[in-house]
């Protein structure tokens, strides 16, 4: 209580001063109906756009729990697709039981770091040794290939990104079904190119382009993009520019793909090398 005095006593003008601006700001706005009326709409406009922030907050923490939630379910659907499950017999049906053993398993994977603007670019996972992810998975988005994972902890994993010299993966032409490797030349974020298609073949722009499935990574017939321009090098083979249809400047959720038979497949490819 005696501070209490203390500090009145020596700021009593300053509070006096305080007290009087408050009265007279008050006798104004009740007395005046022209500043009434500001002081009111000036309120309003303050209420507005208060809300309008508490809304926007409320509909980000909303949009990241949908976002989750849908990422959850397009895992869910990835899982059971019928290019997920390998038939063992020529009359069996899809079912998804011990007739028809899985092929490609998704598990779905937040980023939480992504470099665009490197000459190596690489994009970092929430998800790791412990949730099943293991080097030489493939990762994709809903809109394309993303990368390949290539170094794995218990909890988090980092792939090469598309954007990375160091990444190729074998694409095909979807009108000829032809195919050649598919890589990025560090010319643009939107663009790769693809190699050692013929010359003989009809190449039209605004063709797509996907996963030729070939390899034991990347499942077939992932979206990668469609063609933008072609060149002749060499004159035996075409240089194709393909407009990448994931953009990777607005990566968030992405799905890793487990090949339940690579190590399988590996394994007899290199007893065939070595034979």
């Amino acid at each position: 209580m005696r501070n209490l005095l203390r500090f009145i006593i020596q700021y009593h003008v300053f509070i006096l001063f305080v007290i009087f601006e408050i009265f007279s700001i008050s006798l104004l706005f009740t007395t005046s109906a022209y500043h009434e009326a500001k002081f009111y709409q000036a309120g309003q406009k303050i209420k507005k756009n208060l809300a309008y922030k508490i809304e926007n907050w409320l509909d980000y923490f909303s949009l990241y729990k949908e976002n989750k939630k849908l990422a959850e379910e397009n895992n869910r659907l990835y899982n059971l697709l019928k290019s997920s499950y390998k038939i063992s017999y020529i009359d069996s049906a899809f079912r998804g039981d011990t007739l028809s053993p899985r092929n490609f398993t998704y598990i779905s994977a937040r980023v939480i770091n992504n470099s665009t603007n490197k000459k190596y670019n690489y994009i970092t996972l929430d998800k790791g040794r412990r949730h099943g992810i293991e080097p030489e998975m493939a990762v994709i988005c809903g809109d394309g290939i993303v990368g390949i994972i290539k170094t794995v902890s218990d909890n988090f994993s980092v792939a090469f990104s598309l954007l990375n010299p160091r990444f190729s993966v074998s694409a095909k032409i979807k009108s000829s079904g032809y195919f050649g490797p598919l890589s990025w030349k560090g010319t643009s974020t939107s663009k790769a190119i693809l190699e050692d298609i013929p010359h003989h073949v009809m190449i039209t722009k605004g063709d797509t382009v996907f996963t030729s499935g070939y390899g034991s990574i990347f499942p077939a017939d992932i979206m990668i993009g469609v063609i933008s321009d072609y060149r002749l090098k060499g004159g035996n083979y075409y240089e194709i520019t393909v407009k990448l249809s994931a953009d990777f400047h607005r990566l968030n959720q992405v799905q890793v793909i487990r090949n339940e038979f690579r190590e399988e497949i590996e394994t007899l490819e290199q007893k065939a090398i070595n034979e």
